[in-house]
């Protein structure tokens, strides 16, 4: 029985031990973390886009994100990770808006992301990835999804697009 109390007591110690150096371990890198994300970002969400080719407004759905934040109230940084459908499934391929690529094209991020890359699917898979609207090839009904990546958060975008020249 001795025995028994005394493996008991020995969990709980070595638990107890593992779960606070866990917590100064996640603290000190929230903390180093803050410091990059104070600077740069304040949002609880991604920003929204605005999209403009030729002179159709062109309506976008934000998709799955990964998004940082300082939370000012606590002090610490926040993560929140939203998950949504593939894009094949948040917009119909068949209901793209008509749109001239040879137009001019704008694409204005509420913030501006450190990088982005637009990715073309047909009904099932990404067929090509381009860093620019010009640069896309394809000619036809596609959806397009808009991946933005800023200091360690990522969003994407989607619309549906039939493409022509």
């Amino acid at each position: 029985m001795n025995n028994l109390i005394r493996l008991g007591f020995s969990l709980m110690m070595l638990f107890t031990f593992l779960g606070c150096s866990n917590v100064e371990e996640e603290t000190s890198k929230s903390i180093s973390n803050s410091n990059i994300i104070t600077e740069s970002n304040n949002r609880e969400k991604p920003p929204s886009i605005n999209l403009k080719i030729g002179e159709n407004e062109i309506k976008t759905y934000r998709g799955t994100y990964s998004w940082s934040y300082f939370d000012k109230s606590t002090g610490q940084v926040v993560t929140v990770e939203a998950d949504h459908a593939p894009p094949n499934e948040m917009v119909n391929i068949e209901q793209g808006v008509r749109v001239n690529l040879a137009e001019t094209i704008k694409l204005d991020f509420e913030k501006e992301p450190t990088q982005y890359e637009i990715r073309v699917w047909d009904n099932n898979n990404v067929i090509a990835t381009y860093n620019t609207f010009e640069e896309i090839k394809e000619k036809g009904k596609y959806i397009v999804e808009i991946v933005g990546t800023w200091e360690g958060s990522t969003a994407t975008y989607v619309t549906a697009l039939d493409i022509q020249y």
